[in-house]
């Protein structure tokens, strides 16, 4: 047995490092056409892309480990069944209960590493994307800009109908300045250029022959000018979601940061909303208030993304391990049909499998931030489906009432059809 044990482990290995890398190279193929996007049209620099693609990398791995894990042992067993290796076991009385035993190792070798990716590279990757897609569009800032459209840039709308994003040229500009809440600016210009100083960190609207609209106190103000230099600092120029680089984000928290953040957030403590004279200008300058209502929605929701992405850590790599133990029932098939159809039979079966799964997940988590469902049922409801799903196959074909899933559905097709034929004669 621990030739055969051996033997079927080295096979579901092989297949699952051929699934990864076709998997992976796909999607991470799409995502390199918009990389290069960035590189040929909008002159961002070469190492900024590199980053950005190691970057995404470990949320590729975090789908495409359970995906591989499935079809890899699909594959094997499917080879096997073609081959007729299966039917040899099974007449020297090896039942398929003794060949769980490879399958299980593999599966928590799966496990293991989508526990790796999900636990310590996603969240790396998400915080690397996070800053390095902040400092892109800080130090270049037209890499960010569309032309013909009004891009918000935190407090300054800007519209320029034609944008250079090599040189950072801009032709037919309008400009919407609003960080100064008693004062609004609309500056126009037949022209100008976005200067950007990554050693002083500071970004600079050159314009030229254009006109300034300003109302200030009460008063319209009206100016002409040759050219005109509107110096910024950059954080002006971002949300303050944008200036947290992203961390605001569960996804891109390591474990420690959102047991944390979730000790701090259940003692919820509201900012009650003031109106003294004395601070209502301050808090107006700062932002909008808040009822203690909308406070304690916000955490709340807050709260339930955290949990949702905390398990979801979980569940995700112990799918990696389910998907393998129901794989098995699912990758033996009659010789006959393994022969006649190939390895698009079974690819095309663990690909059906998987989405319903990801489907499942999706809803789960939907349902999860709605509050429709607790955060905790809401991720491991797939896997408990997948888990059921694999025991009750296991169990059939393991007791031999199923020679293979595919017989299965024969013989539930047959079913259906004389409960209709039943049905017509009477």
């Amino acid at each position: 047995m621990k030739v055969l044990n051996r033997y079927i482990f080295r096979e579901t290995f092989l297949f699952f490092l051929v699934s990864l890398f076709a998997f992976t190279g796909i999607l991470l193929v799409l995502r390199m056409l918009k990389l290069a996007s960035l590189v040929i049209n909008k002159g961002v620099e070469l190492s900024q892309v590199g980053m950005v693609f190691l970057s995404i990398v470990p949320t590729f791995l975090e789908i495409a480990i359970p995906l591989a894990s499935l079809l890899g042992v699909m594959l094997a067993l499917a080879r096997l069944s073609g081959d007729s290796e299966i039917t040899v076991m099974r007449s020297s009385g090896i039942s398929l209960y003794q060949l769980i035993r490879p399958v299980a190792l593999f599966g928590v070798f799966a496990f293991c590493l989508t526990l790796v990716v999900s636990l310590q590279l996603k969240p790396w990757g998400y915080d690397r994307l996070s800053r390095t897609l902040f400092e892109i569009a800080r130090r270049k800032s037209t890499a960010g800009l569309s032309a013909g459209t009004f891009n918000d840039l935190g407090t300054i709308t800007l519209y320029a109908e034609k944008i250079d994003h090599q040189t950072g040229d801009l032709e037919g500009v309008l400009i919407h300045d609003r960080r100064k809440r008693s004062e609004r600016k609309v500056i126009t210009a037949k022209n100008g250029a976005i200067l950007s100083s990554p050693e002083e960190e500071s970004i600079t609207f050159h314009l030229k022959d254009g006109e300034i609209h300003e109302l200030a106190e009460g008063k319209y103000i009206f100016t002409q000018y040759e050219t005109n230099d509107i110096l910024t600092n950059p954080d002006e120029l971002y949300t303050k979601q944008e200036k947290t680089r992203g961390r605001i984000r569960p996804r891109e928290l390591s474990n420690a940061q959102i047991y944390q953040e979730l000790q701090t957030r259940k003692e919820f403590s509201p900012i009650e909303p003031t109106s003294e004279p004395s601070t209502l200008q301050e808090n107006l300058e700062s932002a909008p208030q808040k009822s203690i209502e909308q406070q304690r929605k916000e955490n709340d929701d807050r709260i339930r993304r955290l949990r949702i992405e905390y398990h979801r850590r979980f569940s995700i790599p112990f799918a990696a391990f389910l998907l393998a133990l129901f794989a098995m029932p699912l990758g033996i098939q009659p010789p006959r049909t393994q022969r006649s159809l190939g390895a698009g039979l079974s690819a095309s079966i663990g690909l059906v499998v998987f989405v319903f799964y990801f489907a499942l997940l999706s809803v789960g988590v939907a349902l999860g931030e709605s509050g429709v469902l607790p955060p905790m049922l809401a991720v491991w409801l797939p896997n408990i489906v997948i888990g059921i799903s694999a025991y009750f196959t296991l169990q059939k074909m393991g007791t031999e009432q199923w020679q293979s899933f595919a017989h299965a559905l024969e013989d539930l097709f047959k079913k259906i059809q004389r409960k209709l034929e039943k049905a017509e004669n009477l």
